[in-house]
């Protein structure tokens, strides 16, 4: 004899009742768990402001880019404009909060980030679209140009388009940049692409004549050339390839991110910032100043 709708009926309810059954046991035993160790239920809502008043700790990543910051490997230290700004952050917070830092890469710094290894980058990281699609980031502190060096004997670069000439070798540091632009403006160039926290590295193959062109920020093309100005000149110092809102990295934490926000509002209309572009900068192709308006 066939199964009847009642039949069937009877067993959907019953296996019904019992699936309810469970997940309400379920329920309560997450509930009698969250009273028991409610440190555990807590940390699963966690904002990193919180975490950071809770432990006193602000977990920081930096990559060694002078003047942003300047490690110091037999000390151990590390200083610079971005080192000082998180200690005018810090030392306002009021807390006996510390920062603990931890070197990482241009190429690995993303990963940090979302990891919740670190709570900040704080080289002076460029604000992109690629990286945006990652991570977040403050409100900018200045404006970082995209750059170039070559030999100082060789006249073939004036605009960005004779960077796409046929047969060009162009050195970008691995996840900079300038490894960016090369890969999506560049596709007739063969790139040497350098691994290397050392954005200086591109630069040398081409005092070495391995590379034409160096690609790198303004920053560093800067200073290279004036460690180096018989060597290698500044291609675009005077109208850069691409000009980056700079800050710091942060996880997409809102919460963290505006009281990062508002600290360096706060550092910028209280002078701090002026006093320490003067401190930093010396040259006026190295970056671009927001400067309040008044």
């Amino acid at each position: 004899m066939g199964t009847s709708w009642a039949m069937i009926a009877s067993r959907v309810w019953d296996s019904a009742k019992q699936s309810f059954i469970f997940a309400a046991a379920c329920s309560v035993l997450a509930l009698v768990l969250a009273v028991e160790n409610p440190a555990a239920a807590a940390d699963q809502q966690e904002t990193i402001l919180q975490k950071v008043q809770r432990t006193k700790v602000i977990h920081a990543a930096y990559i060694p880019y002078p003047p942003f910051v300047i490690a110091d490997p037999l000390k151990k230290t590390v200083s610079g404009y971005f080192i000082e700004l998180m200690n005018e952050i810090v030392s306002r917070m009021g807390q006996d909060i510390k920062i603990e830092y931890e070197e990482t890469t241009w190429g690995t710094m993303v990963v940090g980030v979302q990891s919740g290894k670190f709570d900040v980058v704080v080289s002076g990281i460029f604000s992109t679209i690629p990286r945006a699609m990652q991570v977040t980031f403050s409100r900018p502190v200045m404006l970082v140009g995209l750059s170039a060096v070559a030999r100082i004997d060789d006249n073939r670069f004036k605009t960005a388009d004779d960077l796409k000439a046929d047969g060009l070798t162009v050195a970008v540091t691995a996840g900079e940049v300038g490894h960016s632009y090369a890969q999506q403006y560049l596709p007739k160039a063969k790139l040497i692409v350098m691994d290397t926290p050392d954005i200086t590295r591109p630069m040398l193959e081409v005092i070495s004549k391995r590379a034409d062109v160096g690609i790198a920020d303004s920053l560093s093309t800067y200073n290279f050339v004036a460690a180096h100005k018989d060597q290698v000149k500044n291609v675009f110092a005077d109208h850069p390839l691409y000009l980056y809102a700079t800050g710091l990295m942060l996880p997409r934490d809102l919460q963290w991110k505006d009281f990062i926000d508002q600290s360096i509002s706060f550092l910028d209309y209280s002078g701090v910032l002026d006093r320490l572009e003067q401190k930093y900068k010396h040259g006026v192709s190295e970056w671009v100043s927001l400067k309040k308006q008044w």
